[in-house]
């Protein structure tokens, strides 16, 4: 769905200021973008509940990939785990699109770097305890990891977050 593309392409745009020389009207800025990031965001969570509540709807054919029940019942967990990811990876693709919309490389390789530790140490343990569920689990450490990156990022570290705005007003206002 190229998620991620599209808030990389969007927020950068919303966050200059233009003014219509017909019109005289003004559109974008930082606030702009801030209401694009929660749409986008929605659209993220709303898009990735359909696509996994979709998985879940079809779970019933499964038995059509493989004739070998011991094959569909192994398949089964890991196909619910995948479902709900879904959720978080809507919200993940766009939240870091919406990193690399505002330059902040940075702070998206430290996020992936930190959940891609989440995962290593993830797969070296549950996989040998849940077997195939155990991946998939570990693939969900990996996503909720990258999901709290985004948080982090829109709440507290991130330009557009509202703390990091208050305080460019603050260095603005008060002199050096």
């Amino acid at each position: 769905l190229a998620l991620s593309t599209v808030a990389q392409t969007l927020i950068p745009n919303e966050m200059i200021v233009k003014t219509d020389p017909v019109t005289g009207l003004v559109s974008g800025g930082i606030e702009s973008a801030r209401g694009t990031v929660r749409r986008l965001m929605s659209w993220g969570f709303l898009l990735g509940t359909f696509l996994g509540g979709l998985q879940i709807a079809l779970l019933p054919v499964i038995h059509r990939f493989s004739p070998l029940v011991e094959v569909q019942k192994a398949a089964l967990m890991p196909s619910y785990i995948a479902s709900v990811l879904q959720i978080i990876n809507g919200m993940v693709f766009i939240g870091e699109g919406v990193m690399v919309g505002t330059g902040s490389f940075l702070q998206l390789g430290i996020y992936t770097s930190v959940a891609t530790v989440g995962i290593t140490m993830a797969l070296a343990v549950l996989p040998a305890r849940f077997g195939l569920t155990g991946v998939w689990l570990s693939f969900g450490v990996f996503n909720v990891l990258r999901l709290l990156g985004v948080v982090l990022h829109q709440t507290k570290l991130g330009p557009l977050s509202k703390r990091m705005i208050l305080k460019k007003q603050e260095a603005q206002i008060t002199p050096s």
